[in-house]
């Protein structure tokens, strides 16, 4: 953990120079200022907190490191990591300013979350970015060490926008990944010396617990690139006998991740859904090429070997320790709302919601694009016939979903892989 620093006050007495470059607020922002000084000043959480003996305060900073750590754990998503670290600790101590700070490559600190009374206020003024070579923060990413100001106004980093309303205390640690600052936590009061070193061991915690969970994201999102090449390594077998499959899979699963998002799903899950879309016709590889290719209409003969294409691929995705979760969703990615689809003639919810989703986006893909046997069609023809079917070969949550995706969007996604 980084060691404590306290920046000497080199000078001693009167109203601080802003810095080369800062400049001061000018009357809406020092009215605007003044009126989110009355704000905090007025919150009874803020009364009750400075009031609070030391016990209790231990007890509630104790509390607030256990519940970020427990609840950074649980998200890969470094916006809400940020998040729940400001919101928490302003809901807890009603500080003035709590904000997130992250070290760009190109030297400049930009504000990615923050709560608070004054955090209003530099959104609405567009106060969110800073050079490293500037300020208290940026003097924190420099040193990689904790900064405790007192007194603001005798710190000769500090950046001045309004002395009337500036905060007076100023708490600020680096935040490490991997060995490297990453970014700032920072906490400000409106009085002078309302931080100890207390609050600062706290703020060093909160800082490496998110430090911790960041490089942890990063990790996990190596590995997810590592699962999606892998897949498309699988999925390249097939394209080796059907150009279209392969694009068509890729095509399939943005479209697919995308309406499970307007379901309500979690990140997480439309991943899964995503990977799912991308392997629904991996079964394709054990159906001859003079079916897979042929130019006319199959016969039925050669439709029981086509759709057997799904179950062949079920039983492959679920020999991959990897993917095995993947595959019931492959597997009934051809089934219908009515019963009436394959291999097993499932219907309604009995169908995994995966495979329903991939359902309605695969037949959407497919209409629009050129095939062998006929010219792609139109996307409002397209949406039509997917609205058509609601309720008999799609469920119709899913088309709900589907629908709230314009025809502009999709095109965009297509783009986006293309």
């Amino acid at each position: 953990m980084p060691h404590l620093s306290v920046k000497p006050t080199t000078r001693p007495t009167g109203k601080q120079a802003p810095p080369r470059g800062a400049s001061l607020a000018g009357a809406h922002e020092r009215e605007r200022r003044a009126e989110a000084l009355r704000r905090q000043r007025a919150d009874t959480r803020a009364q009750t907190m400075a009031s609070a003996g030391e016990l209790s305060y231990l007890r509630a900073q104790l509390r607030v490191a256990a519940n970020l750590t427990a609840r950074l754990a649980a998200t890969q998503e470094i916006e809400e990591m940020v998040r729940l670290v400001v919101d928490e600790l302003h809901c807890t101590f009603a500080f003035y300013l709590a904000a997130v700070q992250r070290l760009d490559r190109d030297g400049m600190l930009r504000l990615i979350a923050s709560a608070g009374p004054l955090a209003e206020v530099m959104t609405e003024f567009l106060l969110v970015e800073q050079p490293v070579l500037e300020g208290v923060n940026g003097r924190v990413a420099r040193s990689g060490s904790t900064a405790l100001v007192a007194d603001t106004q005798l710190d000769a980093d500090y950046i001045a926008r309004d002395p009337q309303t500036d905060p007076r205390s100023e708490l600020s640690a680096p935040i490490f990944v991997d060995g490297e600052v990453w970014g700032v936590l920072n906490i400000e009061a409106v009085e002078p010396g309302a931080f100890g070193e207390a609050d600062a061991v706290l703020v060093e915690t909160i800082a490496a617990s998110l430090g911790a969970a960041v490089h942890r994201a990063g990790l996990i999102a190596g590995m997810e690139r590592t699962f999606t090449t892998t897949l498309a390594a699988l999925t390249s077998t097939v394209e080796a006998k059907d150009d279209y499959t392969a694009t068509h899979g890729e095509d399939v699963a943005c479209l697919a991740a995308r309406v499970a998002l307007r379901m309500g799903l979690t990140r997480a899950q439309a991943r899964d859904v995503r990977y799912a879309a991308m392997l629904h016709d991996v079964g394709k590889i054990a159906v001859p090429s003079e079916i897979l290719l042929k130019a006319g209409p199959l016969t039925d003969e050669e439709w029981v070997v086509m759709r057997g294409h799904a179950a062949v691929g079920g039983d492959l995705v679920a020999r991959i320790d990897a993917f095995a979760h993947l595959a019931p969703a492959v597997r009934a990615s051809h089934e219908r709302w009515d019963g009436g689809g394959y291999p097993d003639g499932l219907a309604g919810e009995r169908i995994p919601l995966a495979a329903r989703i991939i359902a309605a986006c695969d037949t959407y893909d497919a209409i629009i694009t050129d095939r062998p046997y006929r010219p792609a069609s139109p996307l409002s023809v397209a949406r039509e016939m997917i609205n058509a079917e609601s309720g008999s070969h799609f469920d119709p949550q899913v088309v709900e979903a589907f629908n709230g995706i314009s025809d502009e969007r999709f095109e965009q996604l297509r783009a986006a892989i293309e």
